[in-house]
């Protein structure tokens, strides 16, 4: 094993990790990230393993078939979300798929989820949307999710929660956050009164601004940080080298 596939199972073990604190990931959802310089994808099993517990040696190293090369557990049933989008999308590191609360309340409506957060802005508008209710456990089907997500940063699955991408772990990271904290503002602000929606001209600005001040890479270190003693826990916000 490389020493960046070992760093690489690590971050992935970490990621997840996270997003259990974060309840976005538990009994089912999964996570990818590509080894850098290597055809290998390293996944979260499947099994019903208690994602919060996860150490980079359980990790699933799999290949671009999503065939088991590695590992001490099988890939989970959906895999093919994962090689497909990545496939696709060359470009991305890492790619989760997420049955999280509030973006899953928006996936079983008729109506847009539209960016009201500024720090939300990173997903660039509107949250496309996927409305099969099959599980995506053979490749036509993955396709046909990859397809609308499209170039998107994430898209909600109808009754099953969504699926976000990123061109790091931490982007991706940060996308699933900012996505479940605008749905969940979205629809408490609607018991209120009429959103006020973030136009499009503000979007790009907004984004530069988050960008430039490598926002995205934040999250991820602070829960990161979470499992560290203060003395140890890391203070810069600079993505990491890897992809």
């Amino acid at each position: 094993m490389t020493q960046a596939e070992t760093e690489a199972r690590d971050r992935l073990a970490q990621a997840a990790r996270a997003l259990s604190r974060l309840d976005m990931i538990g009994l089912s959802g999964h996570v990818s990230l590509r080894v850098p310089d290597s055809p290998l994808i390293l996944i979260t099993p499947g099994g019903g393993l208690d994602k919060g517990r996860l150490t980079g040696a359980d990790m699933v190293a799999i290949d671009t078939d999503g065939q088991r090369v590695s590992g001490p557990y099988p890939p989970p049933w959906e895999t093919p979300i994962h090689t497909v989008i990545h496939a696709a999308r060359p470009e991305l590191a890492a790619i989760a798929h997420l049955h999280a609360h509030w973006s899953t309340v928006w996936s079983v409506v008729d109506r847009p989820l539209e960016i009201v957060l500024n720090y939300a802005t990173t997903l660039h508008g509107p949250v496309p949307r996927y409305d099969d209710l099959r599980w995506i456990t053979e490749r036509p089907l993955a396709e046909a999710l990859s397809a609308a997500l499209g170039s998107a940063m994430a898209v909600l699955m109808r009754g099953h929660g969504n699926t976000v991408v990123g061109n790091t772990l931490e982007e991706m990271f940060n996308n699933a956050l900012v996505l479940e904290d605008n749905a969940r503002v979205l629809w408490e602000a609607n018991a209120l009164g009429t959103p006020m929606i973030i136009p499009h001209a503000q979007i790009d600005p907004l984004v530069a601004i988050i960008e430039g001040n490598k926002a995205p890479f934040r999250p991820l270190r602070y829960y990161a940080n979470l499992e560290t003693p203060t003395d140890q826990q890391e203070h810069h916000s600079a993505p990491h080298t890897q992809r």
